[in-house]
């Protein structure tokens, strides 16, 4: 249970419960805003930079931090209809992957692009919306062409037909689902990954209506929808399956006078409402029954938020009707304290005697955590806990080190089955205590039984005496620990190991130089932890054809094929060989040596520094082999560039490795390999039953079809008599 705390990063780490402050402007009062006139949404990619969306020029923008303005993206935006244009643009969010989606309303479509090269990516085109009872439908938009009355200069306009959806704002969740809503059907439009349209939400359920003029969109961490009304003083809430959850309206004092125009979320849960008439944005905190509470509001710069959303750092950005885009920054305040308490910890065993709490924290100076416990032989629920007086909590010990990162402290409360930790943060106002990690130790294994018992004789000497000894079991425990645990080090799939990229050298790295293995820090670590763990199969391969083999294998998870190019070469050998058939005659041209006034002319001669012309037949294909490894699904340039560096290090020393891709299909004349994309197969003449498998070694034929052609290739193969064209 959390009280005045909070769970952030993820839920990785506790904190105590910042306290949003005043907005600062993510530019210089006196600067031109990069031309902002209209910004009406905002949205951050993952490099946490900002962007919005200017309504008056219909172009997306994006802050360049060392210019302190806006700089307009190219080659998107522009009012029209033609690709890449926008006419009365909405709404605008960023996938995970940094895709950029643009709710382009006026032409009842959306656009997304990749924020990295600014392509296209995809036109989600108009789409008609057919409801029949429960059962909700698409089908393309076609827009007709209107012209005005006569005597008018204006052009045709588009007309769409009725019941076509009017997209307003998109939300993208962690997965890159896409959540689209629909102003004029009242709806909320489910996409997939791929842009392909999966579902539609209504929002109905118990008391409440279908959606009506649904505008803003958010999504929390669980995939729960929040949702806003044109007119309404309330969300919807719905789950990730579009059923109605619930409503989040606002504090008693204000309503009847709120109206929300834009919904955000964090990374914690907590809900940020922006209200057009105080011109205020309100805090909302889950209460932990399927409520909210509301904990804090500050005002806004200039005018009310029109769009909502948070950055890495947690903290909210706004994007004003006019021209002020801020952040809204934590004041530099948090509450003086704040609670944690745990589920009760069971030990599975009566009169258990708990050992210590590890804290892994840092702790700022002026900041302290406290921890107290409470033990007890039956469960209890969280509100008896909670509601214990002082005196049943027992240790008390305060942490304020801010130099150390681990600490730790004794469990001073009496045997029992079950133990509660309670956690009290506390500072200035300023800064939070941040506790990353905490672990309670069971049973206190002391070494005071290993005393003659004259030591235990007094209760109140033996509990001195065990508690001071406990300085030593703890350090006597740690070492034993890590001799205990020495195997994991020598065992490469739990051995620790640095992240993908990551600079300096690991312990797996270390480890596989003890087997004459070399691993690059760009490769991934799974990948990595394979190629250690059958380094032994690779030591006894190495140089070898197979090892080579295997060493690509493991990388890349296929089989590849090495082509040694010696074998390419067709000379003729006395009576064993037929010019044309199989064999060619050696030449000057063989390695395309340059001859002057023979083979002279730019751009078809190779200079070559090396062996007698006289040796060029045999020095062709000398030493070189060829690996062909098939495409597997997602493999890009930077496994190319990992399997080259595997070949390079994994040929035989005065040998010349080449890497080529095998795509999965045949290419006659590009790629053509028996056994890998194609096979030599025969016209099948018979089946037996129980052991033809059809489309696999049989035909099906009409009863009048006559013999199939008997052709061979050097003995039949007349056209017209063996042969036939279709």
């Amino acid at each position: 249970m959390l009280s005045g705390t909070v769970l952030g990063s993820g839920g990785s780490v506790l904190t105590l419960q910042p306290v949003p402050g005043s907005g600062r402007p993510l530019v210089d009062a006196a600067g031109s805003l990069g031309g902002v006139v209209s910004a009406i949404n905002v949205a951050v990619d993952s490099q946490d930079r900002v962007y919005i969306l200017d309504g008056k020029t219909c172009h997306v923008k994006r802050f360049d931090r060392c210019l302190q303005q806006f700089v307009k993206l190219p080659c998107i935006g522009g009012m029209g209809s033609e690709a890449r244009e926008l006419a009365s643009p909405q709404g605008m969010a960023i996938s995970c992957r940094d895709d950029l989606y643009i709710v382009d309303t006026g032409n009842c479509r959306v656009q997304v692009f990749s924020l990295n090269s600014l392509a296209l990516r995809a036109i989600w085109e108009p789409l008609v919306v057919n409801q029949t009872g429960t059962t909700i439908s698409i089908t393309p938009a076609v827009p007709k062409q209107v012209w005005p009355t006569s005597g008018s200069n204006c052009g045709p306009q588009v007309v769409y037909p009725p019941q076509t959806w009017q997209p307003w704002d998109i939300a993208i969740s962690s997965t890159n689902w896409s959540y689209v809503t629909d102003y004029a059907n009242g709806l909320i439009h489910v996409f997939d990954p791929a842009g392909c349209w999966r579902n539609a939400f209504t929002g109905a359920g118990g008391n409440q209506a279908q959606l009506v003029n649904p505008t803003r969109i958010a999504l929390d961490r669980q995939g729960q929808i929040y949702v806003l009304q044109a007119g309404q003083d309330y969300v919807v809430v719905l789950d990730k399956n579009g059923n109605y959850v619930g409503q989040v309206s606002a504090p008693a004092d204000i309503q009847g006078r709120f109206c929300p125009v834009a919904v955000a979320v964090d990374v914690n849960g907590n809900l940020c409402l922006s209200d057009c008439v105080t011109r205020k944005v309100y805090f909302y905190q889950p209460n932990g029954d399927g409520g909210w509470c509301g904990f804090h509001c500050c005002g806004c710069v200039n005018s009310f938020a029109c769009s909502l959303v948070f950055d890495l750092s947690g903290c909210p950005l706004v994007a004003g009707g006019g021209t002020t885009v801020c952040q809204l920054e934590p004041q530099a305040s948090y509450p003086l304290s704040g609670q944690y308490f745990s589920q009760p910890l069971d030990s599975k065993t009566y009169q258990c005697q708990w050992h210590r709490v590890v804290l892994r924290a840092k702790v700022p100076s002026g900041c302290t955590v406290r921890v107290d416990t409470f033990t007890s032989e039956s469960s209890k629920s969280i509100d008896e806990v909670t509601n214990l007086p002082q005196s049943r909590w027992a240790t008390g010990i305060t942490d304020a080190d801010t130099t150390c990162c681990d600490w730790d402290c004794l469990i001073f409360s009496p045997p029992g089955r079950y133990l509660w930790l309670r956690l009290t943060l506390a500072g200035e106002g300023v800064t939070t205590p941040c506790i990353e990690n905490a672990k309670v130790y069971y049973p206190r294994n002391s070494s005071l039984q290993y005393l003659p018992g004259v030591y235990q004789e007094d209760p109140v000497g033996a509990d001195f005496l065990a508690r001071y000894l406990s300085i030593f079991d703890t350090i006597r425990g740690y070492t034993s620990w890590q001799i205990s645990s020495i195997a994991r080090y020598v065992d490469p799939a739990s051995t620790p190991a640095n992240r993908r990229n990551q600079s300096g050298s690991d312990f797996l790295s270390w480890l596989a130089g003890w087997l004459g293995l070399s691993l690059q820090s760009n490769w991934p670590i799974a990948k990595r932890r394979k190629l250690v763990e059958n380094a032994h199969h690779l030591f006894d391969r190495r140089g070898t054809v197979e090892g080579l083999k295997l060493q690509v294998e493991l990388y890349a998870g296929v089989r590849p094929q090495v082509l040694e190019l010696f074998k390419l070469r067709r000379f003729l050998m006395l009576n064993s060989a037929t010019l044309g058939d199989c064999s060619t005659l050696s030449g000057a041209g063989l390695l395309n040596r340059l001859e002057v006034g023979v083979n002279s002319s730019i751009g078809q001669f190779a200079l070559i520094d090396y062996g007698d012309p006289e040796l060029d037949m045999f020095n062709a294909y000398a030493n070189q082999f060829l690996v062909v490894v098939p495409r597997w699904p997602g493999a890009g340039p930077t496994d190319e560039q990992n399997l080259q560096q595997i070949i390079q290090m994994a040929q035989p020393a005065q040998t010349l490795g080449t890497f080529e891709w095998a795509e999965p299909r045949m290419r006659i004349g590009l790629q053509s390999f028996i056994g890998v994309d194609s096979i030599i197969g025969r016209y099948p003449v018979g089946v037996i039953e129980g052991q033809g498998q059809l489309g696999y070694d049989t035909v099906l034929g009409s009863p009048g079809e006559p013999t199939p052609p008997l052709a061979r290739v050097g003995n039949s193969s007349r056209l017209g008599c063996g042969t036939r064209l279709n």
